[in-house]
This record gives structure tokens, sequence and C-alpha cells, in this order.
């Protein structure tokens, strides 16, 4: 009975002053009221992620599960065009019905200058040490062949990263997780897709957490879409001594 005494003059407390007549009961101030905040209450600034992000990373998902497949049946030539148009349609009407879409994503000039500084650092690195490999293993040589590559591995390449960091890495960023959970998770995702050869998913991998950290601290992907695109032809030609546009193409042609 006491605690419970104790609790009724606490909330009494809360009411602020009462008005007392002779002989009428103590009737709480009409003007005066008070709030309870429950603790459960989500912080201010954590955004949860919504059913429908939820369902485009599955779709990402799908995305990944459709690259190993059609590549595993020599069909790459299919499936590119095809996601690169159907993922570059939803980007569209996204944008096209919500105004902020595509600056949510970081497609805009935002933090474009530097966010080009590090990605060119990053793939002037990386382009210096697959020209080493290349020479050791006899695969440094510059065809014709790595011409359209070089032109249209980009669009591809910014595909990839729009799916990856703009649909995975931002999301699991604005839940709340720290970087040091995100980067992982997002370099696991870029490189799971190809595990068709460990060389490969290793590299992707790496270039999947460095890009994670780069996109996390300036949010803008299109020096790394364009750059996936350029480090992409150069390690398929140097590294791996293969010819990825033959291999697009249907002919397997290993490079002699």
């Amino acid at each position: 009975m006491r605690s419970v005494a104790i609790l009724l003059l606490s909330l009494g407390s809360l009411t602020g002053p009462v008005r007392a007549q002779p002989g009428a009961p103590l009737i709480p101030s009409p003007d005066v009221s008070f709030s309870i905040t429950i603790p459960i209450n989500n912080p201010d600034g954590v955004v949860h992620i919504t059913p429908r992000q939820w369902a485009e990373m599955g779709a990402v998902a799908l995305t990944g599960a459709g690259h190993i497949a059609f590549t595993a049946s020599d069909a790459s030539a299919y499936f590119i065009p095809l996601a690169i148009g159907g993922w570059g349609g939803y980007v569209g009407y996204r944008a096209a019905t919500e105004s902020d879409f595509l600056r949510n994503a970081g497609f805009t000039s935002e933090n474009l200058g530097p966010a080009f500084r590090d990605a060119s650092i990053l793939a002037g690195a990386a382009t210096a040490g697959m020209l080493v490999i290349g020479a050791a293993n006899g695969n440094l040589r510059f065809d014709v062949d790595m011409l359209p590559l070089l032109v249209l591995y980009p669009a591809w390449g910014i595909t990839q990263q729009f799916l990856v960091q703009g649909l995975i890495t931002r999301r699991l960023a604005e839940a709340g997780l720290s970087p040091v959970a995100v980067t992982p998770i997002s370099a696991a995702a870029f490189g799971s897709v190809h595990v068709s050869d460990w060389k490969l998913t290793a590299a992707t991998a790496g270039l999947g957490a460095a890009y994670a950290a780069l996109y996390q601290k300036h949010g803008n992907p299109w020096p790394l879409g364009l750059y996936h695109g350029v480090l992409g032809a150069e390690f398929y030609v140097w590294v791996l001594g293969r010819n990825p546009w033959q291999e697009l193409l249907g002919n397997e042609e290993p490079l002699e």
C-alpha cells in the first residue's frame, strides 16, 4: 500500500497546480497536461528498412543469382543487357515519380570531385598492380577487343554499383549498422556474384570493400561504376588471361 501511495503522489505532482474551493473537491487546472516518453521509442535519425527496400535487396540477390546462372550457361550476352535495361527502367520510373530519388542514390554532382579523386587513386594503384601481374604472366597486351570493353563495360559497372552501393550499402548504413558491419557485407555481396572463379571472387570482394568505404564516405557511385568497368576489363585480360569480349559473343578464346 505504501508503494501505491507513493506512486499516486508522484502522479499527482505531475498535474501541476490545482484549484481548491472550500467544500469542493480538488480539481486539476484544465490548462495543465503532461506526457510520458516510452523509452523503447526509436532514436532520432535511425531509419528502418522498409518493405520496399527489403524487396529491392531481394531483387538484387535474384539479379546476382541470375548472373551466376547465365554465366554458367555461357549466356552472359543475354543477361547483361537484360539486367541493365531492367534496372535502368526501374531507376527511370523511380526518378520520374520521386524527385529526390537520384539525389538519395548519389547520382548527382554532389561530392563528385572528392569521389573521383579517391576512386582515381584506388584505380591507379590497382592498374599498376595488374600491369605488374600481366607482365609477369605474359598477358600484358592491348588488343582491339579491349576497346569495346572499355566503352561498354562501364555501363554494366554503374548498374552493379547502383545495386550494391545504392540498394545494399546505403540501406544498411541508413538502418543504423556500423561501417564495420556494412563494409564486409557489401564486399561479400559483390564478391559472391563471381564465385565461378576464385581469383575473380577475391578481387571483387576486395574491390567491393574499398568501394563500400568510398561510397559511405562520399555517397556518389558515378566514379565507382566507371572505374569498375575499366578495372574489370584490365583484370580479365591482364590477370586472368581471358578475352571477355569474345566470351560475351560466345567465342571462348583465351588470350595467346
